[in-house]
């Protein structure tokens, strides 16, 4: 018991002076409402473009800031951030799960634009699962790592070797990859220099394939299944984020992940697609007063809390809108620091954003850290046509309007609509029609209402068996995933394909097969 009190006092005063150190060695300007205006002047609205679009000078500048922050001692924190115990339970598997992990990418992006220069217009970059799953599954590619640009100018996964790294104080095994910035890795805010490992752990991506909860038809459902921000966040948390996270394995694949920098590019997908569904089912093309944002459950809805907070406060056990947000730094959880308070390492590029849960329901919305997102492909197909979601076009703009006036004169930072003839999701369109013709039917002879959704989750049960047959079968949760995000159930898939097995669940839409066949190839037929 003495060995493990010195332990930990050892620890936290070695904590503390190497975080003083850190912050002295490494001054940053901080991220004042002052300092991002003059951002905005100089680099316009903060808009997250997906990986693909950035300009090399962009990606080498974005990777560069990765590695800077690694090597200051910044990075790291995010990683204690989101594996600090009371910190990790308010953010996962509760109502707040987007909106948490949409102050942790702004206090990240924060972090990198403080570095000034040709840092300063930062913005993280979103990683278009979407469009390269279309790929996927039209046979133009085998794998994630080899459909994706994005994980392979990351590093891909074989550039390494094998070993364990203790990140934060957790084991993790995989392919240790040394690409750059990785190899600016520092695992623990004690290490420094020659100490560090200067690599992640990651799965084997070119034996993987994506879920099929990155296709349009399982997105749709995910967002517009029913329009309530309590199952939005769900389904989404459930479907996309977890299949991914477990599907790349390594330090994605557990609470570690944000060793990696690619976790920042997917939560900024699931942020893009939050924005889909606000966009889609809110609608607002003006400021909605909070009093109103608060009764509507579409933006905001309380949940119970996994923990009780260890503080007697009116939300002790329940998350509210008005509930201030948690993130706390640590090593190893010890003496957990919020980033709010001036003893942080990270106040900086936290203290001007808000700290409540009920500003950030809308990103065009967040004062001088407004931001939105450059949208192209099946992601920009689905913002503009909003399926299942019953309401039309709402206000964009087209790239080539950037230059007009038009966004002067608007209160919101609006999306960017980019054209692209790269992807087409014609099987889906068909699908849809199809099974939406197969509902009109049965819902004429049983007075049945929800025809658009009962079609597009018909159209999901279609893909989860195409995936089975034809795209090299559907995988479950990892057990190391079960175990570190506490996740429960099963993939959006795995339930389908066992409900549909057993006999309980069935695909209404007759020769729905021959549509699917006419547009994609079966790898196994």
């Amino acid at each position: 018991m003495r060995n493990s009190l010195l332990w930990f006092f050892t620890l936290a005063a070695a904590t503390a002076v190497l975080t003083a150190q850190n912050a002295a060695t490494s001054p940053v300007a901080p991220v004042t409402e002052a300092s991002e205006q003059i951002a905005v002047a100089a680099c316009g609205p903060r808009i997250r473009k997906p990986w693909e679009l950035l300009l090399p000078v962009e990606k080498e500048i974005y990777l560069r800031a990765i590695a800077r922050s690694m090597d200051d001692g910044y990075y790291i924190k995010f990683v204690e951030i989101h594996t600090e115990q009371m910190t990790t339970i308010e953010a996962h598997n509760t109502c707040m799960f987007v909106y948490w992990h949409r102050l942790l990418l702004l206090g990240f992006e924060n972090m990198l634009r403080s570095y000034g220069g040709e840092f300063s217009c930062i913005t993280v970059p979103y990683w278009n699962y979407v469009d390269e799953n279309q790929r996927f599954l039209m046979g133009a590619c085998r794998s994630m790592e080899e459909c994706s640009v994005l994980l392979r100018d990351f590093g891909g996964s074989l550039n390494g070797y094998d070993r364990s790294v203790t990140i934060n104080g957790s084991p993790i095994s995989g392919t240790c990859v040394v690409t750059p910035p990785l190899n600016h890795f520092c695992e623990a805010t004690h290490l420094t220099g020659g100490r560090c490992s200067g690599c992640v752990p990651r799965g084997n991506w070119l034996s993987s394939r994506f879920p099929p909860t990155t296709s349009v038809s399982s997105l749709a459902r995910q967002l517009f299944e029913t329009p309530t921000i309590g199952a939005v966040v769900s389904n989404l948390e459930r479907g996309v984020h977890n299949t991914v996270h477990s599907t790349l394995s390594g330090a994605m694949g557990v609470l570690e992940a944000p060793a990696d920098p690619i976790f920042f590019s997917h939560h900024a997908t699931i942020d893009l697609l939050h924005s889909i569904f606000y966009k889609c089912v809110v609608g607002n093309t003006v400021p909605i007063p909070l009093e109103q944002k608060l009764n509507d459950p579409r933006i905001y809805t309380e949940c119970p809390r996994r923990r009780p907070l260890p503080v007697n406060s009116i939300d002790r056990n329940i998350l509210f809108p008005q509930s201030n947000v948690l993130l706390r730094t640590g090593e190893e959880g010890v003496n957990p620091t919020s980033v709010f308070s001036r003893f942080s390492m990270l106040v900086p590029f936290f203290s001007a954003l808000p700290s409540e849960y009920l500003s950030f329901s809308d990103i065009r919305d967040l004062g001088v850290f407004s931001y939105n997102y450059e949208m192209t492909g099946l992601l920009a197909e689905m913002f503009t046509t909003c399926p299942g979601a019953g309401i039309g076009p709402m206000p964009f703009r087209h790239l080539e309007d950037t230059n007009t006036t038009t966004e002067e004169k608007r209160k919101f930072v609006e999306a960017v609509i980019v054209p692209s003839n790269k992807t087409s999701s014609t099987w889906f369109s068909e699908a849809l029609a199809a099974a939406l013709n197969s509902s009109s039917v049965e819902s004429a002879m049983a007075d049945a209402s929800q025809d658009t959704i009962g079609a597009i989750e018909d159209v999901e049960k279609m893909t989860c068996v195409f995936y089975d047959e034809c795209r090299g079968g559907v995988h479950d949760f990892s057990d190391n995933f079960r175990q570190s995000f506490h996740a429960s159930g099963s993939s959006p898939c795995t339930t389908i394909l066992a409900n549909i097995k057993s006999g309980s669940d069935s695909i209404r839409t007759p020769n729905w097969r021959s549509i699917f066949l006419r547009h994609l190839k079966c790898d196994q037929a």
